[in-house]
């Protein structure tokens, strides 16, 4: 893998593993396609048109989706951990809290603890679409008692 990486700059190996993940579907249209100028007679300059809107297809659509083909795309890219909000439904220990704009189903991890609405919270973890949250003062308050 070293070597590897000598020759092929991490976008290269993105742009190499993305036209390795293309050709099979460019072969078997191919073969679909001789097929059907063998059956239907369909002129070459067609089947040569057709495989290269294909191919444009593949180089249009790489910007958007050729990132997943990396494998150090670190894949909690839209990660909630360590994200603050504001109580909305006070938390006993469920309710519901807003962030970035949006309206979440949330659940205080200590299960004594209540907190009221317009106070912030931590994320501290998330389970599908419930969030596991600490108010933001004791978060403080931990990190300050673990450096001690």
């Amino acid at each position: 893998m070293k070597l590897k990486n000598k020759f092929l700059s991490r976008s290269h190996r993105v742009i190499f593993r993305y036209a390795l993940f293309q050709l099979p579907d460019l072969f078997i249209l191919i073969l679909i396609l001789f097929i059907l100028r063998y059956f239907l007679k369909i002129p070459g300059y067609a089947i040569l048109i057709v495989i290269g809107i294909w191919i444009l297809k593949d180089i249009g659509l790489f910007p958007f989706i050729g990132r997943f083909y990396d494998p150090d795309y670190q894949k909690d890219w839209f990660a909630m951990v360590g994200k603050t909000g504001i109580v909305k439904k006070p938390l006993k220990p469920k309710g519901k809290i807003l962030v970035k704009g949006e309206l979440w189903k949330a659940e205080v991890l200590e299960k004594d603890i209540k907190i009221n609405i317009g106070e912030t919270v931590v994320i501290q973890g998330i389970k599908g679409l419930n969030l596991f949250v600490m108010p933001a003062i004791s978060q403080k308050t931990q990190k300050v008692d673990a450096s001690i």
